[in-house]
């Protein structure tokens, strides 16, 4: 059973005649009257009847169909009915259905859908969505529309996930020697942060043998951490960070493969040990002070005869006063005259 998905792109159908009827019906929904008389298993009482009055029949039978006890689910669509059939055929014209591939539908039992749609989309609302409704609006539809998404996702497709799970099993050090980091900003999806990668490997890991170990240490210079052996290299020249582990594994193997070739050069020269001094933590600096206070030499100090007075600064500044005041009052006689 093949299935449609916009009936409006075959030639079949004709979008004008097929508006003009629903604005037609939409106009004349008021004056709808059901016939009583006919009866919707029985496409025979339909013969008096005109358009709208035959797919209101047809489309109650559809749904007796659908929910008749006797008929699986999708039973009704295999359902066929000659005298049905014809009076759909005699009306196809005024509904914009051409003939041919109305009877094409019926047999394949997705006239019922087609119809559905052709005449739904042609009574939806023309105007655009942002003119019908707010942003607020919009932005809430699409919230909800996300919602649903991952609450389908949870209802149908996390529990099948079931079946594939394995027991977890801790990849060694040893086995696996390359460590990869990603950042990843959740506040910023457009930040180049989240594109940047490190890898990290501790040398003595490496299955290689001890002298191409100690050429790696050399040639990976300020990557190289001696206290922890451990390399780390970072990047962040490609947007992804995919690109950027790529591009570092290439590295990785560049760096060991140098190793091997550079192996008789290298392998004399010592490494350098000579660590970065520490810096103290202030607990043990408050200790040293402390304890400097207290042994401190007694030969060093000095008695207070020994010590020069401090000069006072206040009758210098007072006669600096004065002296200013006295140079005012010249100025101002010396204007005067």
């Amino acid at each position: 059973m093949f299935r449609l998905n916009k009936f409006n792109t075959f030639k079949g159908i004709s979008s004008q005649m097929v508006r003009k009827y629903a604005q037609d019906t939409k106009q004349e929904a008021v004056n709808f009257v059901r016939d009583r008389t006919a009866n919707p298993l029985n496409p025979s009482t339909w013969t008096h009847l005109n358009a709208a009055q035959v797919l209101d029949m047809y489309f109650q039978a559809c749904s007796m169909k659908y929910l008749h006890p006797s008929l699986p689910v999708q039973k009704h669509l295999e359902y066929h009915n000659e005298v049905e059939l014809e009076q759909l055929q005699r009306i196809a014209p005024e509904i914009g259905f051409d003939t041919n591939y109305l009877t094409t539908l019926y047999n394949n039992g997705v006239l019922s859908e087609a119809l559905t749609e052709v005449i739904n989309e042609s009574l939806s609302d023309s105007r655009d969505i942002t003119h019908v409704y707010s942003p607020g609006a919009l932005e809430q539809f699409e919230k909800i529309r996300s919602d649903r998404h991952y609450f389908r996702i949870k209802a149908h497709e996390l529990p099948l996930l079931v079946e594939k799970r394995v027991s977890y099993e801790h990849r060694s050090d040893e086995e696996y020697p390359l460590k990869f980091i990603f950042s990843n900003a959740l506040n910023d999806k457009t930040s180049k942060m989240n594109a940047s990668c490190r890898v990290e490997f501790i040398v003595k890991n490496l299955k290689l043998d001890e002298d191409v170990k100690h050429v790696v240490r050399l040639l990976a210079g300020e990557h190289y951490n001696i206290k922890k052996d451990t390399v780390s290299i970072s990047s962040g020249l490609f947007n992804t960070g995919v690109q950027n582990a790529s591009y570092l594994k290439e590295k990785v193997q560049t760096l060991v493969q140098s190793a091997k070739e550079n192996l008789n050069e290298f392998k004399d020269i010592p490494l350098d040990v000579k660590e970065v001094e520490e810096i103290k933590a202030e607990k043990t600096l408050k200790e040293e002070k402390l304890s400097l206070e207290r042994n401190f030499p007694k030969e060093w100090a000095q008695s207070a005869d020994h010590v020069e007075k401090r000069l006072d600064p206040r009758p210098l500044m007072k006669t600096y006063y004065e002296q200013m005041k006295h140079l005012e009052r010249l100025q101002h006689t010396f204007s005067s005259q």
